[in-house]
């Protein structure tokens, strides 16, 4: 939405393609809803925008993209102003920003907004429904129920794309002079996450099969404050630093085995890891360790969680012994990008967690939002300078077509929904949290296996076809994870190896894949 306000402003022809319903679909519906920058209010209490770089390089263990780091930094507090001026609702105290330090974070320098009603499970709302007006108010057309597919290179440079109609199956032909993928993540890949199920690496699959490069795929963050539900939802990591702890089954303050300093404050990487070892060492009851919020002020508690305290009171559950569990969060690698989020296919711009480079091995609170906020918008900006620039005739819709199967055998939803299945089970057990060679090389055995059986078949309903195109990108995405990991012989932020422990000097370089001739190709960055 970002991308297409800025786009829009720079007087270009705008189209919105969602396989969903825009505003209503993607991680931002589900997340926590703050954002990190270094604010007039923050400045004023010692921090600098040159701290939140260094935070956010230490963070991701220095394989960030400094460029794009330090533009994440400068730019994130006048586009977050900018956010306000649109209507987005921040917490505010006596007129000023409520800043928080959540963990990673060395200053007060993340702000949450404002949740006006919605239920916790869709609390993003406060965001995108300010910005789905904004793209009503300027008459952007938005195609929703359409999952693009495939994107089309011509003579070297975008040139259109294709989409599938999810109720009907009817492709949808696009003709463009330039693309950005901005279709988020991959953590509905994994059996257990805090994605909505429409979350499904989309974004790689399409990059990869466009000719672009991903970076940093073996790098996926784990969220270590999961309500087990029901409902599933994510609790604000911030509450560590509001005085909340983690105990395990015999009230134990477990993370002083694994981070004596930091404790609680440490990153979600390590504090995943922990909660992960906890209950694989039987630590943990019934999936899950205590998340103990005795020691929060009352008042605070009411004031910065008032909707977290309304959905537990709803619940009727005792908020001072809350089961947590680590799931998967956001995918720190991605589509490779300069600071004009460009790829390296011309006209093929991408933003937001459909990027790598920004986070590096691993990523602070807040940054996450903040990113699809700052690129978002250099991205729409730089993507209709390039359709000024570029000449040349639109690609015919004639030449918008998808290969077809050659086995010629035609699979049903229930097949197609069985391989989904195993692809989140097989991410989950051998591609999560702690890893190893062999469970790497098993599940990449799986996925090729999979996506090799998926085309050589189609769908055997016109209401299947989008299933089985998402399915299919699943498999190439998990499939770029996982050999990425098994490349990566080492241990480095969220990234963890049982059999590489350690972290290597030799590996202090990003990871990048291309998709040739079907075979995925890796190399370290210089």
């Amino acid at each position: 939405m970002m991308a297409a306000l800025e786009a829009k402003q720079s007087s270009a022809s705008v189209l919105v393609a969602c396989k969903a319903k825009t505003g209503n679909s993607g991680a931002t519906l589900m997340a926590g809803s703050n954002f990190a920058a270094v604010l007039p209010d923050a400045e004023e209490k010692g921090d600098r925008i040159s701290l939140h770089v260094e935070d956010t390089l230490a963070a991701g263990a220095y394989l960030n993209d400094p460029t794009l780091v330090q533009i994440l930094a400068r730019r994130a507090p006048q586009d977050l102003l900018l956010l306000e001026k649109w209507g987005v609702p921040f917490l505010k105290k006596e007129g000023r920003f409520d800043l928080r330090r959540p963990p990673g974070h060395r200053n007060l320098r993340t702000v949450f907004t404002i949740n006006p009603g919605y239920p916790m499970t869709i609390r993003g709302k406060s965001i995108t429904a300010p910005l789905l007006r904004r793209l009503q108010e300027e008459k952007i057309p938005i195609l929703d129920g359409v999952s693009i597919v495939k994107l089309f290179v011509r003579d070297g440079s975008v040139a259109g794309a294709l989409g599938i109609r999810r109720q009907t199956g009817e492709r949808v032909a696009i003709s463009c002079k330039a693309a950005i993928v901005a279709s988020g993540g991959g953590g509905s890949m994994y059996e257990i996450n805090t994605n909505p199920g429409d979350v499904t690496g989309d974004s790689y699959s399409l990059a990869l099969e466009a000719g672009a490069l991903l970076r940093d795929m073996e790098f996926v963050q784990f969220y270590p404050c999961l309500f087990l539900g029901p409902p599933r939802f994510p609790i604000y990591s911030p509450i560590l630093s509001d005085g909340a702890v983690l105990r395990n089954k015999d009230g134990e303050r477990f993370l002083a085995r694994y981070e004596p300093e930091r404790m609680e404050m440490a990153t979600r990487d390590a504090v995943s890891q922990a909660i992960f070892r906890e209950l694989r060492e039987g630590r943990g009851i019934d999936g899950g360790v205590y998340l103990d919020l005795t020691a929060i002020p009352p008042d605070l508690m009411a004031f910065r969680f008032p909707d977290l305290l309304a959905q537990f009171r709803k619940l009727g559950i005792d908020i001072q012994k809350t089961w947590i569990r680590v799931a998967a969060h956001f995918f720190m690698g991605g589509i490779g990008i300069d600071g004009q989020c460009q790829t390296c296919v011309p006209g093929l711009f991408a933003a937001g967690e459909a990027t790598g480079g920004i986070h590096g091995a691993n990523r602070l609170s807040g940054n996450g939002l903040s990113d699809p906020l700052v690129f978002g918008r250099i991205a729409g900006c730089q993507a209709a300078e390039f359709t000024r620039r570029q000449k040349g005739s639109l690609l015919p819709e004639k030449d918008c077509v998808l290969s077809e199967g050659t086995h010629g055998e035609k699979i049903p939803r229930r097949v197609i929904e069985e391989i989904r299945k195993k692809v989140k089970h097989a991410m989950w057990e051998h591609v999560g949290i702690i890893r190893n060679g062999t469970g790497l090389q098993e599940a990449l055995r799986d996925f090729e296996n999979w996506r090799r059986w998926l085309e050589e078949r189609q769908p055997d309903t016109p209401e299947a076809v989008g299933a089985y195109y998402e399915v299919r990108s699943m498999t190439i995405a998990a499939q770029a994870v996982a050999a990425a990991a098994r490349f990566r012989q080492e241990s480095r932020g969220a990234h963890f190896r049982e059999d590489f422990p350690k972290q290597e000097k030799d590996w202090a370089r990003s990871i990048s894949i291309r998709l040739e001739g079907g075979t995925f190709q890796l190399s370290r960055m210089d």
